[in-house]
């Protein structure tokens, strides 16, 4: 696979990471981290930088067609989009015009692939890194999306944009890291993974930190139109570790700790059952609906038709860069059991839904 030519040049020049990922990369025992990905981006820019060089020199050549000056817009519009990403924290600090333009701009490649021959855009295995979206950025995990869609159908349409919004409020002591869906098994299943860092007090240097995994069985839609059903199976956090400081005499010594909790990351929490449990019986399911409005091979765009056709662009990117996966494939396929502490978690966010059960068992 051939890299991006100013798509490229954009992410790996500018080195894309929301603000709490630079903060993280301070810490002298992630520095070995810090080398490899920068000796990875370095090689990435240099080859972007040719590429995006070659294809200048053809689009401006008096041989260049049509064709050539569509790539190239096409090509300018990505650029532009990762630049709105980039500056904007994938979306989550944008400013009122760059809402805007973000939009218009995923509005002017879904256009581009309409033109290209009106066939529905393709599904590609991968891993899909989340680099800009209209919502918060956790709300591209598969447990979110079919929490958002239970709340448009069965409490109140429209209500779920403002109901996870409060709830990234009452979890405002923690930071979303990066976030990715990989797709496997021909498009046939979705695991969405969501790196999340929970704070304690204020005043102490302790945290915990962990890699959210939500899987997903994916179904094209009968009606087509890159239309897919996605439906909710189980949860579990992979990576998790303890993060700490400690006063040396040299000064104050950032350290992680990784046996301490190891054994959470064996737990499965079958949410997708959980779900079925509770809302079946009110007429709903552990599911959610994605169309694909964007796919190139190397840029992919989710629209959730039925959560506001809220947006979420995915750049393609490496799977070694996350070894929760493997680690979730591993556990799960040896020796994971269920996680009675997961499955109340996951009643608990279905409170509201018992309230409209008991409702509904009066009426």
């Amino acid at each position: 696979r051939q890299p991006n030519t100013q798509m490229l040049c954009v992410l790996t020049h500018c080195g894309f990471s929301p603000p709490n990922a630079f903060a993280s990369r301070l810490h002298a025992d992630h520095q070995h981290v810090r080398t490899s990905h920068m000796t990875m981006v370095d090689s990435w820019y240099d080859a972007g930088q040719r590429l995006s060089t070659a294809a200048a020199m053809r689009a401006a050549s008096p041989a260049a067609g049509g064709s050539s000056r569509l790539e190239a817009e096409l090509e300018s519009t990505k650029a532009a989009l990762l630049k709105v990403a980039l500056l904007s924290g994938r979306g989550a600090w944008a400013r009122p015009s760059e809402r805007v333009a973000a939009a218009q701009l995923v509005e002017s490649l879904e256009q581009a692939a309409e033109q290209g021959g009106g066939e529905a855009p393709s599904l590609r295995d991968g891993t899909w890194e989340l680099v800009l979206s209209d919502v918060e950025p956790f709300r591209a995990s598969t447990f979110f999306l079919a929490l958002g869609e239970a709340v448009e159908a069965l409490i109140q349409k429209g209500a779920s944009d403002g109901a996870l919004t409060v709830h990234a409020l009452a979890t405002g002591g923690g930071e979303v890291g990066r976030v990715a869906h990989v797709v496997e098994g021909g498009g046939g299943r979705l695991h969405s993974l969501v790196e999340l860092k929970s704070g304690s007090l204020p005043s102490l240097p302790l945290a915990l930190a962990g890699v959210v995994v939500s899987s997903g069985e994916l179904q094209a839609a009968r009606a087509g139109g890159g239309v897919f059903d996605l439906r909710l199976v189980n949860t579990s956090v992979q990576q998790n570790e303890v993060r700490y400081g400690l006063p040396t005499e040299g000064g104050l010594a950032p350290g992680v700790e990784r046996s301490l909790l190891s054994w959470i990351g064996d737990q499965t929490v079958p949410s997708g059952e959980v779900f079925s449990r509770v809302l079946e019986p009110l007429g709903g399911g552990p599911s959610a609906q994605l169309r694909l409005s964007y796919s190139d091979g190397e840029l992919m765009v989710w629209r959730a038709p039925k959560l506001g056709d809220h947006f979420f662009v995915f750049v393609r990117g490496e799977e070694e860069t996350w070894p929760a996966m493997e680690e979730t494939r591993r556990r799960q396929a040896s020796s994971a059991t269920q996680s009675a502490v997961g499955s109340a978690f996951a009643l608990g966010m279905l409170n509201p839904f018992f309230s409209r059960a008991a409702g509904a068992r009066k009426s």
